[in-house]
């Protein structure tokens, strides 16, 4: 899983669908390798592949992305990261 990951990552880096050479090079694979991952993948929904071969991500990979969505709270995701800029703001006086 954790090899094949990069594929995943690769994909989501990209805004078009990608030729399997070009996505096993990017996540630092050979193309024989990283094959049985996206076939896998393919299998299962992460990947999709068009006529001409490309991959993108796929139903799979939009389904978990909804769904982690969906349990986010940016009032507590923001929460942290407003008080450490308060901290470190110049010219920001901290309120007590």
């Amino acid at each position: 899983m954790e090899i094949g990951s990069q594929l995943l990552v690769e994909l989501a880096r990209h805004v078009s669908p990608q030729a399997p050479r070009d996505l096993a090079k990017a996540a630092g694979m050979s193309t024989g390798k990283a094959h049985p991952y996206l076939v896998t993948f393919l299998r299962v929904g992460f990947v999709t592949q068009d006529a001409s071969g490309c991959y993108e991500l796929g139903p799979l990979a939009l389904q978990l992305g909804l769904a982690r969505l969906q349990r986010l709270d940016p009032v507590k995701e923001a929460s942290s990261l407003m008080a450490d800029l308060v901290r470190t703001a110049p010219g920001v006086m901290a309120l007590s």
